[in-house]
């Protein structure tokens, strides 16, 4: 390779590395041009993608804008995920594949310029999708709400039972204080109910 495209190929790692949200080092050797397209398939789906790079002019790259400690990774047929979106999703199809094709081994990485161990990753690739957790925060601020308008529901639908009881106490002749005292005390008894909840 001339010495002009190796800069050139040394600047475009250095861009790509800089715009990952992560970047998982895995060593690749022995996986078939079907399981590395298969790979490449599913982490464009996830919002990555997977770059078989010279290891010399990565290492390069990745001490030039101070990810030295990428260092260790970059020996053997190495690959590069760059995770430009969610790392959890990514994370999720790199583990599924290393479970499914043992020629491709998870070495580390970095999320958001810290270390990211091969543990940290299986953890990672243990999170809810996004979409799920977003959707447990909102149930839960929903239940309280829930609670309060079904508790005053039943607090107005008891008064509202009460004050027809009261009216029709009133249209039948029955003296209205003993009815209003009733009313007051199926409302009062109502809330002692609710405070009890």
């Amino acid at each position: 390779m001339v010495r002009e495209d190796k800069v050139k190929v040394v600047k475009d790692l250095e861009d790509l590395f800089k715009s990952a949200n992560a970047l998982v080092l895995a060593e690749y050797r022995g996986l078939t041009v079907t399981q590395q397209t298969k790979l490449r398939r599913e982490l464009k789906n996830a919002g990555a993608s997977f770059n078989v790079v010279k290891m010399s002019l990565a290492k390069r790259a990745a001490e030039n804008i101070g990810l030295d400690s990428l260092n260790d990774y970059f020996s053997g047929p190495t690959g590069v995920a760059v995770i430009e979106s969610d790392p959890v999703e990514a994370a999720k199809v790199l583990k599924e594949f290393s479970k499914e094709n043992e020629a491709f081994v998870v070495k580390g990485g970095l999320m958001d310029s810290e270390p990211l161990t091969v543990d940290q990753l299986n953890v990672l690739a243990e999170i809810e999708p996004r979409d799920v957790l977003l959707a447990k925060i909102a149930g839960g601020f929903n239940a309280p709400l829930v609670k309060v308008a079904a508790g005053a529901k039943a607090v107005i639908n008891k008064a509202g039972y009460a004050l027809s009881a009261l009216v029709d106490k009133k249209a039948s002749g029955e003296e209205v204080s003993e009815a209003a005292d009733s009313v007051k005390e199926e409302v009062a008894s109502e809330e002692v109910k609710k405070e009890e909840e």
